[in-house]
C-alpha cells in the first residue's frame, strides 16, 4: 500500500514541478481557481446578456425593415394603380376621340358623294342647256 501512495506522491510532484505549485498553498490555488471560475461565469453571463441584446436589436431592426418595406410596397402599389387608373382613362378618351374622327370621316366622305353627284347632274344640265343653245366645243 505504501508504494501506492509514494507513486501518487511522486506524480504530484512531478506535475506541481512545471506549474511551481508546490510553492503555493493548495488553499490560495483553489481559491484562485475560483476567482478564476467566478470570472469566467462573470464573463459568460455579460456575454449571454450582450447576445440576447444583440438578438433583441436585431429582431427590432428586422421588424422595422420589414415595416418600410411594407409602406414601400404600398406606396407602388398605389401608385400602379392610379397610373392603371389614369391609363384607363386616356385609353377611353382615345377610343372616343377615334370614334368621333371616324363619324367625321364618313360625314365627310357622304358629303363628297353628294357634291359629287350635284357635279355629275351639273355638268348633265350644263350639257343640255349647251345642247339646248348650240353651243359647241
Amino acid at each position: 500500500m505504501a508504494s501506492k501512495y509514494e507513486s501518487q506522491s511522486q506524480f504530484n510532484l512531478q506535475s506541481s514541478a512545471g506549474f511551481q505549485a508546490s510553492q503555493m498553498p493548495i488553499k490560495s490555488k483553489i481559491l484562485t481557481i475560483d476567482g478564476h471560475v467566478k470570472d469566467f461565469n462573470k464573463n459568460l453571463n455579460e456575454n449571454k446578456k450582450e447576445a440576447q441584446l444583440l438578438r433583441s436589436e436585431c429582431a427590432t431592426f428586422e421588424h422595422h425593415a420589414t415595416e418600410n418595406t411594407n409602406d414601400i410596397l404600398k406606396e407602388i402599389l398605389e401608385d400602379i394603380a392610379n397610373l392603371e387608373k389614369d391609363f384607363r382613362k386616356l385609353q377611353q378618351l382615345d377610343i372616343n376621340e377615334m370614334n368621333f374622327l371616324k363619324q367625321q370621316q364618313n360625314q365627310l366622305q357622304q358629303e363628297k358623294m353628294k357634291l359629287q353627284q350635284a357635279c355629275v347632274l351639273l355638268e348633265n344640265r350644263i350639257a343640255n342647256v349647251e345642247g339646248d343653245v348650240g353651243y359647241e366645243q
